[in-house]
């Protein structure tokens, strides 16, 4: 006991220790600290005596300070976590300053950090946590960067004093990935800190190349060792619950990381390739607000033909484009406008990508026979008002929803398709009948997003002859206007735009348009009568943002499909436009 080392020491008398358990059974307070307050003892005496009793030595952080080799060996997220200080290096022994030497797990994490030999001091607790705030103040910004390439390193120690080839289910949980943990914790933690929407772990011949989604752009940010691809996925395998030892078909799994207050869910698919296990985790920040209806970027127009649409009773909605267009956020917010007290709003998804309150949310599970078509048929049982169908991919599904429209559902849904009108005869194809759809369909929504000019470094530029035949061709005039272009700044990490935005057209189907479904015509009359209803192409949508200096024309063509052919043969034919451009 404490008292007892002071005593047999002689530091204190047993009188004044009596009075001080005294005090400490009226305030609970460490005895140290009362006998240090009372004068009985100095801090630097109850240090050494407190090293005595655990059995180490005592290091005084404020006359012996840290050397910068020792404090090098460890992260600042585990000197902060674990309340530790590398202090000194001696050969291959590590001095470690801890708030308590035994701690065995932070000792035996730093032993197979560092690869060394580790012998921990007593430190004095307020003096160790001002040590390593002031050791690692400087390191804040740069703490990950420098963290992923010690632990590239340790990682790669391990790789060639282990052999290659694991079998084990335990070796390879509990020995191998152990380095790994921090490589593949940090590259998560950036990703969600960098607003990625996707990460990469693509194995290449010689290295391994991690990339992550910014922008709907993917973005190259770091290259580590190939061999350590087995342990990196083992590690992601661990974390997703799934088979580790299998490395023949391809996997999916999910993973729950908390970061700070913040809760994000990965989904994870492990693919077979070439050169080993590609791995791709899809990040879903729940923190992180659904939009409201007004900031989805619908010009004025459209937003007025989406929010009747939404306001219908029954009827079902579908909203179409290719994946990461922006589709479920869309009908999200779509849900929120509708949700009320009075409501029951139910959906049937493939995953639940955020969870909305008031909502109820069910999710397919096909290797048990819940697919869409099967849920729906079960979510109808339950009194719904409004239903959400995550995605609409073949013929039951489609009859299922059409049928739930036609009985006073209002039905929201996904489809895959290149523009609105599109998604006629694609459900036609899959078999749907044309007067039911007629009478069930409300309207189509096709979508993409393009990014955002960054406005802090966006420039002026002239449009060459081709950009104007294109421009003139899609919206018409004679004006000569003054397009925007991407330079690159440190407010957009040096690409040029920030955030995105969601360009769309809306085929509203009205009374004529609903005749002309059931009778078969041409989609391209379809779309000539749509027009007198405030349907606008796409492509008059995206170019109108070029014209507001929204986006690029470089980006407009990424994203939306305009045909370079009509702006060269434009441009042949007025050479004006190209005299000007020179």
């Amino acid at each position: 006991m404490l008292g007892e080392v002071l005593i047999g020491h002689r530091l204190i008398t047993q009188e004044q220790l009596d009075h001080a358990l005294q005090l400490q059974r009226r305030n609970h307070e460490a005895l140290g600290v009362i006998l240090v307050r009372l004068g009985y003892i100095t801090e630097d005496l109850l240090l050494k005596a407190l090293a005595a009793q655990c059995g180490v030595a005592a290091w005084h952080l404020e006359k012996d300070l840290p050397e910068p080799d020792a404090v090098a060996r460890l992260s600042a997220t585990i000197c902060r976590k674990y309340q530790v200080l590398p202090v000194r290096v001696r050969s291959d022994l590590l001095l470690v300053a801890m708030r308590n030497p035994h701690d065995i797990d932070a000792i035996d994490l730093i032993r197979n950090v560092t690869r060394m030999r580790v012998e921990p001091v007593l430190a004095n607790e307020e003096r160790l946590d001002e040590a390593i705030e002031r050791v690692f103040r400087s390191d804040r910004s740069t703490e990950g960067p420098v963290r992923i390439e010690n632990l590239v390193t340790q990682a790669m120690g391990e790789v060639d004093t282990k052999d290659a080839v694991r079998t084990n289910r335990a070796e390879l949980a509990e020995i191998d990935t152990r380095p790994v943990v921090g490589i593949v914790n940090q590259t998560i933690s950036d990703a969600i800190h960098m607003g990625a929407s996707d990460i990469h772990i693509e194995p290449r011949a010689n290295h391994i190349e991690i990339r992550f989604r910014l922008d709907g752009q993917l973005v190259r940010m770091r290259e580590l060792p190939n061999r350590l691809l087995p342990m990196l996925s083992a590690r992601v395998k661990i974390m997703a619950e799934m088979d580790i030892v299998e490395h023949r078909v391809p996997q999916d799994g999910r993973i729950e990381a908390v970061i700070g207050d913040r809760t994000v869910d990965l989904r994870v698919s492990v693919l077979p390739s070439l050169f080993g296990s590609r791995i791709v985790l899809r990040v879903l920040d729940r923190s992180v607000s659904l939009r409201p209806l007004e900031e989805l970027g619908f010009d004025a127009g459209n937003q007025r033909l989406f929010r009747s649409m939404v306001d219908k009773p029954y009827g079902m909605i579908l909203v179409t484009g290719p994946t990461g267009s922006g589709k479920t956020t869309t009908l999200y917010a779509a849900l929120n406008v509708i949700k009320s007290e009075h409501t029951n709003v139910m959906t049937c998804e493939d995953p639940v990508e955020y969870q909305l309150e008031g909502i109820n949310q069910s999710q397919v599970n096909e290797k048990v026979g819940l697919t869409f078509a099967a849920q729906l048929r079960a979510i109808l049982r339950q009194d719904p008002d409004v239903v959400l169908v995550g995605e609409i991919r073949d013929q039951e599904t489609a009859e299922t929803a059409i049928r739930a429209s036609l009985t006073g559902h209002l039905v929201l849904s996904t489809l895959h398709c290149n523009d609105a009108p599109s998604a006629i005869p694609r459900l036609l194809d899959m078999g749907t009948d044309p007067f039911l759809l007629s009478t069930s369909l409300i309207g189509v929504t096709a979508q993409r997003l393009v990014r955002r000019l960054c406005p802090a470094c966006r420039r002026q530029h002239a449009p060459t002859g081709e950009d104007l035949a294109l421009l003139r061709h899609y919206l018409g005039g004679h004006d000569t206007p003054i397009l925007w272009e991407a330079t690159g700044c440190n407010d957009c990490s040096e690409t040029g735009f920030r955030g995105r935005t969601a360009v769309q057209e809306i085929l509203p189907i009205t009374p004529e348009i609903s005749k002309l479904l059931a009778s078969h015509s041409p989609i391209e009359t379809i779309r000539e009568c749509a027009v007198q209803y405030g349907y606008r192409p796409m492509q008059q949508d995206v170019l109108g943002r070029v014209m507001a200096g929204e986006t690029s024309l470089t980006e407009a063509k990424r994203v939306v499909f305009l045909d370079a052919m009509l702006g060269q043969a434009n441009a042949s034919e007025e050479p004006g436009f190209l005299g000007m451009a020179a």
